[in-house]
């Protein structure tokens, strides 16, 4: 018989549980979310490129290799308190425009975050708004405080921001300028870029859905923009290396194209579809191959389309072919017509 103080003891036991131990639920800091999308949930045009792009005058780059990606942060400038809280990266897949957002539910998301955005990032050509001098600095600054390795500042980077604004004279200071601009659409009801951090930190403090649901929609009109950008950009590539008119195709002209690729894009037209511009600028080339009759004949006639300073050069090459009394001609009509600056041009000629 068990003793009188091995009973009592047994009182003391503790009861032995069948079931395992609960182990702290682990805090969830960035959520992901991944859509399709086959048109602009707000213009409704399609969203699939061509297999490949132009990305400036004379490169293509294929479709499969972008990301467009655009970010959501607590301010502008380069101090601590400035950090991502939302990254939005699209890229073409399966016939669609597959849309991946990181949200950092708490400041601890933004490591994982930035992590998630570097993986999915690597050997892509990526594309923004303004990235280059405000998104991929913040995101590479932020990535080396947490020691994240990557190799983002060598990938290739088209800024839509700069070259919208080489290649188009609206000029868009604001990727909704843009939209409006370029694309023909305005957002109704969207919360605005300023508005986005302070919703942020209202959505932390109170933990408002709606302020999450808000932001969220704004960045996916963010991204799936920029698609709609690109093509608009791309066409306007392919235009001005055809020799269509348009501004993209005055830039390729005149900065890009060299001297062989000027003459055949301007001899593409006819001469009485050429504007003054155009005829002084063949003209400046036959001038160069030493073809001074027809440089001349081209510089009259830049002369009557409103070019007063192409008459100089028509004299210079008039007299060029040894027509001395029709080169005087030319310059006695003209100062009786233009300004003091032509006049001491044509002047100085004789």
């Amino acid at each position: 018989m068990a003793s009188l103080k091995s009973r009592l003891g047994a009182y003391n036991k503790k009861p032995i549980s069948t079931q395992s131990p609960t182990t702290k639920p682990q805090l969830i800091h960035t959520t992901t979310h991944v859509a399709r999308f086959t048109k602009h949930p707000i213009s409704g045009t399609e969203l699939l490129l061509p297999h490949s792009v132009a990305r400036d005058f004379t490169g293509d780059v294929e479709t499969a290799q972008l990301l467009f990606f655009d970010l959501e942060t607590t301010g502008l400038g380069a101090s601590e308190q400035v950090y991502p809280f939302l990254i939005g990266a699209a890229r073409q897949l399966d016939g669609a425009c597959e849309l991946t957002t990181w949200f950092a539910d708490t400041p601890a998301g933004e490591e994982e975050m930035l992590a998630a955005f570097i993986t999915q990032a690597r050997d892509t050509v990526l594309v923004s708004f303004n990235g280059k001098s405000f998104d991929l600095p913040l995101v590479l600054r932020r990535a080396e405080k947490y020691g994240l390795a990557n190799s983002l500042k060598d990938c290739i980077h088209i800024d839509l921001f700069h070259t919208i604004r080489r290649i188009f004279p609206e000029k868009p200071a604001r990727l909704v300028d843009a939209e409006a601009r370029l694309l023909q659409f305005t957002r109704a009801g969207d919360i605005s870029g300023a508005a986005v951090a302070q919703a942020y930190f209202e959505y932390l403090h109170f933990g408002k859905s709606n302020l999450r649901s808000a932001i969220l929609q704004h960045n996916v009109s963010d991204v799936l923009s920029l698609v709609s950008l690109l093509a608009r950009v791309s066409t306007a590539f392919h235009e001005a290396r055809r020799g269509e008119h348009s501004w993209a195709y005055k830039i390729h002209r005149d900065k890009s194209a060299n001297l062989a690729q000027q003459k055949q894009l301007l001899e593409k037209k006819s001469a009485n579809a050429l504007d003054g511009r155009d005829l002084q600028a063949l003209a400046i080339i036959y001038r160069k191959e030493k073809n001074y009759r027809h440089a001349a004949r081209l510089f009259l006639k830049a002369y009557r389309h409103g070019k007063a300073n192409a008459i100089v050069d028509a004299v210079r090459s008039v007299k060029r072919c040894g027509h001395a009394t029709l080169a005087r001609r030319l310059t006695e009509y003209a100062l009786a017509r233009e300004d003091e600056r032509v006049q001491r041009q044509l002047v100085r000629l004789f």
